[in-house]
Order: structure tokens, then C-alpha cells, then sequence
């Protein structure tokens, strides 16, 4: 008997592993698509500007990555929905996405875009579009009439980023004569900004379309419109028998018609909103209907309610730590040994923290403009 009990107990523990492990796989693989639908949802809200919305998906996505060891491609997405809610902030100048008070939304998007080049896979788009980020990094300024951020948007640029030197120049120029209705600014404009980040969404979209629950909620949504027609053309038979009877009853039943017209009307919704259970159309029965006002659960974080949308967390804005000079060390010996672009390399052979392999990229750039290597 002891030996059953032990059996037993080996079956069920090995049952339970198997459950668990199981369940690991569909949580993984579940919450893999539930990523890929929130980054369909906000490019479509972005290309849609409906910032309140995008605002509460961004937020979704966030909570959904957080704590996540995210792969290559989800990480993509974690940069565009970055630099997205970046530019949807770009007239906003007092919204912060980094601890410097300098840097304006547009600004840090110029930072996120210099670290995506390996995700726009057209060279010239990806050229096109961060000078329209550095013009209108200064633009935005002087159309808010605010020549002083302007002026410090253009150091900022200057000193941070490779700003083609007849560039600086023309924007000097035009920060200098505080004219916001320049033809240059006019011809970099921000609606031709929009034009060309959507034109990079739909190719990035094209590529990986992301919409396995979308398609899925289609086929559920179509298949209970299907099964829901019998009933309504049932309902429309009814009411018309009940209408030819009533012409043939005296007018003393009028009042008994219509009551029998009244109860023969379904009293069920035929599309409830909202379930307790996602429904099967393979099932005859309908979810139940359940009042979520009454329900007191929080999904959302409780913290700054009342304040204005936080900064999306990145991998560009993540660590703001100043480089040292043994990292430094580390970075120029990695490129002697493995050579220039081998950031992930580097990263592996050497230590340097919590820093990843675009900030290594990064800083060699800074490294061979200020000719320090």
C-alpha cells in the first residue's frame, strides 16, 4: 500500500512539473503576442495622432515588458514605441524624457533614432529623417516662441550629435533671426517628419505584420455576428406574424396585440460588451455579462495619478552614468582586438557594467569626434 501512496505521489509531482513547465511555454508565447498587438495599437494611434490613446497603450506596453528578458525583435519594438512617444511629445517642451532639462522630447528622439539604424533597414530614410529630427529639434522652438531653448536645442546638437557643418551654419542663421516662418523650416517641416516616419511604420509593419491576436479577435467577433443572424431574422419573422394577426383581430384586442407583439421580443442583449469569459464560437452558449465598475482590482501603477504621462523607459535613456576612463580603455582595446562594429563582442570580452552594445557604439562615435582615438 505504501508502495501505491508513493507512486502515486511520483505520478502527481512529475503531472504537476509537466503543468507547470507547460504553462510556462503559453505564458511566454502568450504574452510574446499580446506585445506584438500593443505595438500594432500604438503605431496605429500615432498614425491616427490620437495622443490619448497612444498615451494609455505606450503605458500598457510598458508594464507588459517590464521586468521581461525581451528578444531581439521585441527590443525593436521597445526603440520605436520609444522614439514614438518622443515625437508625439515634440511641441510639448515641457515634458522631459531624460534628467537633463536641456534636452526636449525631439531631442532625446534624436537620440533613440541614432541607435535604431540597424532597424531602418533604408540607409537614406534613416538619413532623411534624423536631419528632419535635428531641423525641427529647432523649429519646434521658435514656433513656440522660445528662441532660448532654440539656441541651446542647436548647442545641444552641436556638441552631442553629427551635425553637418552647413547645416549648423543654416540653422544658426535661422535661430539667430528668431524666424520661425523660415523657407528652410518650411521645407524640413514637421508634417513632412510625420510623412516619413509613417512611411518607415508601414515598411517596419510590412515586415512584421504583428497581428495574430487581431486576426484571431476577427474570426471570434465575425463568428458570433454569424451565429447571432438566425436570431435576429428569427425576431423579424415573429414581429411580422404578429403584425398580420393584429390586422385581423378586432379592435377591441388592440391593447391584448400588442402585448403579445411586446413579450415575443427577446429580453437578452444580443452583443454583450463585456464577459467574464472570452466566448467560444464554437459553443451554443453566451458569456455572462459581469459590471467591471464594481470591481476594485488595479492593474495600472497607483503612483503619479494626477501627473503627466512618465517618460517610456529605454535602453537609450536607461543609464546616464558618465563614461570612465577604464571603459574607455576597454572600449579602444576591444576595437584594436575585434575591430570597429563588433559592439556585442566587446560588450562580452570586457567589462562595462550595465551598458549595452549600441551605448558601445555610442560612445566611439563621441570618442572619434572629439578625436580621442
Amino acid at each position: 500500500m505504501n508502495g501505491n501512496i508513493a507512486s502515486q505521489s511520483i505520478v502527481t509531482t512529475t503531472s504537476t512539473t509537466d503543468e507547470n513547465d507547460s504553462f510556462s511555454d503559453v505564458d511566454c508565447l502568450v504574452k510574446s503576442w499580446m506585445i506584438d498587438y500593443l505595438f500594432l495599437s500604438i503605431t496605429r494611434h500615432f498614425k491616427e495622432k490620437n495622443s490619448e490613446e497612444f498615451v494609455r497603450e505606450v503605458r500598457s506596453f510598458e508594464a507588459m515588458i517590464d521586468g521581461l528578458e525581451l528578444e531581439d525583435h521585441q527590443m525593436k519594438k521597445k526603440l520605436v514605441c520609444g522614439f514614438l512617444a518622443r515625437v508625439m511629445d515634440a511641441k510639448n517642451l515641457d515634458v522631459r524624457y531624460t534628467h537633463d532639462e536641456v534636452v526636449t522630447p525631439l531631442m532625446s528622439a534624436v537620440t533613440v533614432w541614432n541607435a535604431m539604424d540597424e532597424v531602418v533597414a533604408d540607409a537614406n530614410l534613416h538619413q532623411t529623417v534624423k536631419r528632419l529630427l535635428f531641423v525641427q529639434s529647432v523649429g519646434v522652438c521658435l514656433e513656440k516662441g522660445m528662441p532660448s531653448i532654440a539656441k541651446n536645442a542647436l548647442q545641444w546638437l552641436e556638441r552631442e550629435c553629427d551635425v553637418p557643418e552647413k547645416l549648423q551654419m543654416k540653422l544658426a542663421s535661422i535661430v539667430s533671426a528668431k524666424n520661425a516662418d523660415d523657407p528652410y523650416l518650411t521645407s524640413f517641416s514637421f508634417a513632412r517628419l510625420l510623412d516619413k516616419i509613417q512611411s518607415f511604420l508601414d515598411s517596419i509593419l510590412e515586415e512584421n505584420p504583428s497581428n495574430f491576436l487581431l486576426q484571431a479577435g476577427s474570426k471570434v467577433v465575425h463568428a458570433r455576428q454569424e451565429k447571432d443572424k438566425p436570431q435576429v431574422q428569427s425576431q423579424e419573422l415573429e414581429e411580422s406574424a404578429c403584425t398580420e394577426q393584429s390586422t385581423d383581430q378586432p379592435t377591441q384586442n388592440e391593447d391584448l396585440s400588442l402585448h403579445s407583439k411586446l413579450s415575443m421580443r427577446p429580453k437578452k442583449r444580443l452583443l454583450a460588451k463585456r464577459s467574464a469569459q472570452p466566448w467560444i464560437p464554437d459553443s451554443a452558449e453566451k458569456p455572462s455579462v459581469v459590471n467591471y465598475k464594481e470591481s476594485k482590482l488595479k492593474v495600472s501603477r497607483l503612483s503619479g495619478r494626477n501627473t503627466p504621462p512618465a517618460p517610456m523607459d529605454t535602453t537609450v535613456m536607461r543609464s546616464k552614468r558618465m563614461w570612465t576612463s577604464d571603459e574607455d580603455g576597454c572600449l579602444k582595446a576591444g576595437v584594436r582586438q575585434y575591430g570597429e562594429g563588433k559592439w556585442a563582442k566587446i560588450l562580452q570580452e570586457y567589462d562595462f557594467g550595465s551598458r549595452t552594445s549600441i551605448m558601445l557604439k555610442d560612445r566611439w562615435r563621441t570618442l572619434k569626434r572629439h578625436h580621442l582615438v
